[in-house]
This record gives C-alpha cells, sequence and structure tokens, in this order.
C-alpha cells in the first residue's frame, strides 16, 4: 500500500469515527475493554503494518501500565492498583513485533502464590487485607518505565524502583540506591539532564511531618547525593520540573489526610494555597516557597531560565476528581460522566520578586513529551487532547503546541480511540512521535508513527494487533542505533 492510498484510508476510518456518538444508557460502556486486563505474560507476536516504518523508527518502544486487575474473583477498582507490565514494541526494518511481562515485585510474587490479592490497593479495599510492613509491600511498578544504565526501571511513586532487562524483559529485583534510602518513595516521574544523569523525587506524606526525598543519579546509576526536607503541609506530588540550575516541586492543594487507601485520603482544600518549591540543583537547598491558587497537576512539561525567571508548562486539573472519581469509574468499567478536563498552562516563576504567574492556553493537553536532546529549551511540547469532548474523557487526538505562542497542531482519530502517550523520537532525516492506541470500535490494540512536524497529515504507519492491550500510562523509547548514525 503506497502511502497515498493509506492516509485515504486513515482519513475515511477517522470520518466513520467522527460519527455523533449515540447518547445511551449503559452499564459497561465500549471503551471499557481497555481496562479488561490480562492474567499472563505475553509472548512475542508480529503487528500487521500499513504504512512505511520511518528507519528513524527503528527500535523498540517501552511502555509501562496496570494490567492484571482481578484475581480469585476479586477485582481493583481504580486505574492505579492493578500490577504492572512492560511491554516492549520491537519496531525494525522487517515489521513489528509485540510482547509483555508483568514486573515481578515482592508484591506480585507474593500475591501469585497466594492465588489471592493480600494488600489493598491505592484505591481499592479487600475483605481481610493484609497491613503491609513497608511501601514495597503495596508497590506495582505500573506507571512509568524509563532506561537507565543499560537497564529498565519499572516505576511506582510510593516505593522502590525495579530493574528489568531491556532485553528479556525479565525482573532483575529492586533498584536500591543506598541502604539509608532502601525503600524510599522512588517518583515515577524521573528527569534526565543535558548529561543524561537522572533526578527525581519521592513524596512521604503520611507523617505528621511530611517530607519529600530529592535523588541526583549519575548515568551510571550511581547515587550522586540526596536528601530528605520537610514540607508544610502533605500535598500529593506526582512529577516536577528540572532546568539547568534548579528543580521545582508543586506541593498541592490535594492534601493527604485519613482513610483506609491512598486515594481516600485525598482532601480537595480549594482555599489551601498550592506552593511550588525551588530548590538549588548543586545542594537541594530550598531556594524560594511561591504560593499560587489551588491547583492539581499530574505531569509537567520540560522548564527553562531567562535570567531570574524559570519557565516551564503543566497540564493543569481545577480539583483532585480525576483521581478520587475519574479513574476510579474507568476503572470500574462504569459509563461517565468523568471529571477528567486538563489544560494546558505556562508557569513564570520570578525569583527575584518571589512569584508566579501562570497563563492558559484554552488547549486540552496531557501526557506531555519533548526532545529530550535539549530539555531546557522553550521547544514545542507534545501530547494526548481530545479528552473535553470524547465521550470516555480519554484522550482521541495527538497534539503540538508551541510554548510560547500557543499554535497548536492536531491530529484527532475521531470517537472510538484512544491514545496513549506520544514520545517525541529524533531522526536523521526527521523527528517523529510514537505512540500506541485502543480501538475500542473493532476491539484492537496498535500503534502509530506520525511526522513531528506535520501531525494534521495523520500517520506515515500503522501497525494494529490481535492483542487487546491493557490502558496504560508512560514508556521510553530505545533506538536501534544512535541518530546520525550510517
Amino acid at each position: 500500500m503506497n502511502r497515498r492510498e493509506f492516509l485515504r484510508q486513515a482519513a475515511a476510518l477517522t470520518a466513520v469515527n467522527a460519527l455523533p456518538t449515540i447518547a445511551m444508557a449503559c452499564d459497561t460502556p465500549p471503551w471499557a475493554i481497555g481496562f479488561k486486563g490480562l492474567t499472563a505474560d505475553l509472548d512475542p507476536l508480529p503487528m500487521r503494518v500499513e504504512g512505511k516504518v520511518p528507519p528513524g523508527c527503528h527500535g523498540t518502544l517501552y511502555r509501562n501500565g496496570p494490567a492484571l486487575y482481578q484475581r480469585g474473583g476479586q477485582r481493583y477498582q481504580h486505574w492505579f492498583d492493578p500490577d504492572g507490565m512492560v511491554q516492549a514494541f520491537a519496531i525494525g526494518a522487517g515489521g513489528i513485533e509485540h510482547r509483555g511481562r508483568f514486573v515481578r515485585t515482592r508484591r506480585f510474587d507474593a500475591e501469585q502464590e497466594a492465588g489471592r490479592f493480600l494488600h489493598n490497593g491505592a484505591g481499592t479495599v479487600f475483605p481481610g487485607a493484609e497491613p503491609g510492613r513497608n511501601s514495597d509491600d503495596y508497590n506495582v511498578a505500573n506507571i512509568n518505565v524509563q532506561l537507565l544504565d543499560g537497564e529498565l526501571l519499572a516505576l511506582w511513586e510510593a516505593g522502590s524502583a525495579y530493574r528489568v532487562d531491556p532485553d528479556s524483559l525479565a525482573t532483575l529485583g529492586r533498584k536500591d540506591w543506598s541502604a539509608e534510602l532502601r525503600g524510599v518513595p522512588f517518583s515515577a516521574h524521573p528527569r534526565f539532564d543535558e548529561h543524561g544523569e537522572l533526578w527525581n523525587i519521592g513524596s512521604v506524606p503520611f507523617s505528621q511531618q511530611p517530607q519529600l526525598a530529592l535523588f541526583h543519579i549519575g548515568a551510571d546509576g550511581g547515587l550522586r547525593k540526596s536528601r530528605v526536607v520537610r514540607l508544610d503541609f502533605p500535598g500529593y506530588m506526582h512529577d516536577f520540573i528540572l532546568t539547568p540550575r534548579y528543580l521545582v516541586a508543586l506541593n498541592s492543594s490535594a492534601v493527604i489526610s485519613s482513610g483506609r487507601t491512598f486515594v481516600n485520603r485525598f482532601a480537595w482544600q480549594a482555599g489551601q494555597p498550592s506552593q511550588l518549591l525551588v530548590f538549588d540543583r548543586n545542594d537541594f537547598a530550598l531556594l524560594a516557597t511561591i504560593e499560587v491558587p489551588a491547583t492539581f497537576v499530574f505531569h509537567f512539561g520540560n522548564g527553562w531560565e531567562r535570567g531570574d525567571e524559570i519557565g516551564f508548562t503543566a497540564c493543569r486539573y481545577a480539583d483532585d476528581r480525576v483521581v478520587t472519581a475519574a479513574m476510579r469509574k474507568l476503572a470500574m468499567q462504569e459509563c461517565g460522566p468523568y471529571p477528567h478536563q486538563p489544560e494546558l498552562v505556562r508557569y513564570s516563576i520570578d525569583l527575584v520578586r518571589r512569584r508566579a504567574t501562570v497563563e492558559g492556553f484554552g488547549i486540552d493537553l496531557e501526557f506531555p513529551s519533548f526532545d529530550r536532546r535539549s530539555p531546557f529549551l522553550r521547544q514545542p511540547l507534545y501530547g494526548v487532547g481530545g479528552q473535553q469532548s470524547s465521550p470516555s474523557s480519554l484522550a482521541s487526538a495527538v497534539v503540538r503546541v508551541d510554548p510560547v505562542s500557543g499554535a497548536e497542531q492536531r491530529y484527532d482519530y475521531g470517537d472510538g480511540t484512544v491514545v496513549e502517550e506520544p514520545l517525541y523520537v529524533p531522526g536523521s532525516n526527521g523527528d517523529y512521535l510514537v505512540h500506541t492506541l485502543l480501538d475500542y470500535r473493532r476491539q484492537r490494540s496498535g500503534l502509530a508513527i506520525l511526522r513531528a512536524d506535520s501531525l494534521a497529515d495523520g500517520p506515515v504507519a500503522m501497525a494494529l494487533s490481535e492483542r487487546l492491550l491493557p490502558l496504560g500510562f508512560h514508556g521510553c523509547f530505545r533506538p536501534a542505533q544512535p541518530v546520525g548514525a550510517a
């Protein structure tokens, strides 16, 4: 199939999917198949490719996300809960092949042997659940997967990272940065600097003295430095910002209080200003605490500096209902409405005046990504959109936004398709976005590749699988060879 014919058929499919959705009362909406889950590892399986895969996209796309929803007749009731599965999409001249393996966390192994859930989930209470000894008893390693020093790190946000072999996907054990930091929460959203070194946070919000752990890890996987600082209040933190000189964390107004599960502990406090915490990258000293209106953010774009000003983008929500309501209803396979409406905003921090301003773009964007070769430039931001018009509240479009002008490009697959996080893949003959998707009308999962500078043209290649894969969160891309190599 030539590219023109492929694009014609893709456009026709989009037109069909874009027909108005018939409003109906239902017990199980069609997109609920994305939350059905899996019960076993997935052996290698070729995918059917349409279009031409650019050579610059040869490599492996790794994805992680909640996958095991049920054990022993019981089911998790929140998207945060199920055990993580690392999936690999091997992309090459001969086609695309998929496989996946569950991360063998301490919790997974114990519950696999018991044949039942032993502990509560982040948002699920099980009768007779056992108390955990520490955070790693609850760790399901289901949010992200990132490459470091030749290994994959399967990441959660309240426990240890797990090491995974990038070729076999076998779990190699927990990653302990030091004896003192064993089991300390390690966020699912590490940042990489211009030297390929890793920086991260870990929130400890449950004690009377809430704390935040800060990490600096070398490209060789060795600990460079760490620090634990006290917080004024236990706000939920999921991601953070890194710039050439600073690390910025948002202590949100979703304050952790009391409750039987992590999600039940969320208490939205509209009268509690959120805090931007600005740390010195050199020694993790807290340089400034700047109050901003109550806000909730899962994910940030990249950050940059201009003199004494720090700028960055964020996917902002009006409150925390995306966690407390939307993610629960989706995982329970219930019909909406789902309160899930992110807006892309730009923060500007004036370090001299100790104040921050926030400007909205009026664009719905989540799961932001960017060119990691130049992490501190004001560069285009890529993500998913269409949540506000989607019947599932899940994204149907790939979006590109200029963080200065707000100029936008997008390609919308229409109703019937859920689009997952796009990753920026640079190449010597052009740059691309690679992302996975769920076509819930045809009950198939897939992978698509688009040119980063011309999203409106649609995919240059798409691969569909006979498998139905659970909707996940984040991942990374390992190129077959360095950009520019012969």
